[in-house]
């Protein structure tokens, strides 16, 4: 069973997850539609286009904090289970 502190760094790391590759997706989605509107000569392409990279930069921002909670549940989970080992001696 985790502790406590180290099932909300997984939730954590899930969401963040989760969110990150939705704004990833979405961002490249959004990006890929303001590349057919400069094919279509639209005026509104650029700022589509900025649009698209700001999510994908937000996504990949938010995939690396899920990366930060996934990473200080796996040493407190070492931290823990060292202190287990160092109890039994």
């Amino acid at each position: 069973m985790r502790p406590e502190r180290e099932r909300k760094l997984i939730a954590r790391f899930w969401w963040l997850g989760g969110l990150g590759g939705l704004l990833l997706g979405s961002g490249l989605a959004t990006l890929l539609h303001g590349s057919h509107l400069k094919d279509a000569g639209d005026s509104t392409w650029f700022w589509v286009s900025t649009g698209g990279f700001a999510l994908i930069m937000t996504g990949i921002g938010s995939i690396g904090h899920a990366n930060r909670f996934r990473t200080l549940a796996d040493v407190y989970r070492i931290l823990r289970d060292s202190q287990e080992q160092s109890k039994q001696r």
